[in-house]
């Protein structure tokens, strides 16, 4: 075997009526699209969409990582809020384009300790690959097929 791991995964979008986007990967869909009066408010927006890819790969890691931590809890729920201002994907240059702050928190329904609890949220934020994707930026290529 191979000690490259690496597996490709792959997510197809196509834009349809108005600001409706499809997206597929493997045998899923689902679709973004924007509040009217830009879209018809279909679906989250992109932006949401990764606002809940990030909390959606916390949770599970955080539900394997409890297992292995020995925490047991009644439930897990990951809220992940970001700021966002539309102005820098609009052009203005003083504007950064995509979230300035990203904010994850934790509401754990649990008896163990807030120490152990709290290990287990380092552990997360350490180990998230959609999270560690953002903050370590994964080089970007595009191409153009015809």
């Amino acid at each position: 075997m191979s000690d490259n791991a690496a597996k490709v995964y792959q997510a197809r979008t196509t834009i349809t009526d108005g600001f409706q986007v499809k997206i597929e990967a493997r045998d899923h869909t689902l679709y973004f699209d924007e509040p009217k009066p830009f879209g018809e408010d279909t679906g989250m927006t992109p932006v949401e969409g990764l606002l809940g890819a990030i909390g959606a790969c916390k949770s599970i890691v955080a539900k394997v990582t409890a297992k292995q931590m020995g925490i047991e809890y009644r439930s897990i729920e990951v809220l992940v809020e970001g700021d966002f201002d539309a102005r820098g994907y609009q052009g203005n240059p003083d504007v950064a384009i995509g979230f300035s702050d990203i904010r994850t928190t934790y509401v754990i329904d649990s008896d163990a300790s807030e120490e152990k609890l709290k290990q287990l949220m380092a552990f997360v934020d350490a180990h998230c690959p959609v999270a560690a994707t953002i903050k370590d930026s994964a080089p970007m290529s595009s191409t153009l097929r015809r």
